[in-house]
């Protein structure tokens, strides 16, 4: 298993900053991705530094047949789909279309989403 992690501010371009992160590995590893992972990343990110507000981390671990996508931040507050709208609410909703599996964990300073992409 390979596994990294990196620190994000938080801010507006958190989301960019990860999905270039998640481009850079998926070349490093040698993986055929047509942007589904890095969509779901920054899906998870955003939604992260919106309703958790500053910094998150993300890891990335690759699995045998899928990647894992961790994004912890330090908001209690659990994350729930809501109806799209012009304002938003999507994110959710493209993360369950994309993930074969996503969740959250709580934690004593906040939380962990979770999401596994399947490898193509």
């Amino acid at each position: 298993m390979k596994a990294i992690s990196i620190a994000l501010p938080g801010g507006h371009r958190s989301a960019t900053v990860a999905r270039e992160f998640i481009g850079l590995l998926t070349r490093s590893w040698r993986l055929a991705d047509g942007g589904g992972l890095a969509l779901l990343t920054s899906e998870l990110v955003s939604n992260a530094v919106l309703h958790g507000g500053g910094a998150v981390s993300l890891t990335v671990m690759l699995r045998d047949d899928h990647v894992r996508v961790e994004i912890n931040d330090r908001s209690a507050g659990m994350p729930a789909p809501r109806q799209p709208d012009v304002d938003g609410g999507f994110g959710l909703g493209i993360v369950d279309r994309l993930a074969r599996a996503w969740g959250v964990s709580a934690l004593p300073d906040g939380k962990t989403v979770w999401a596994e992409y399947q490898l193509p």
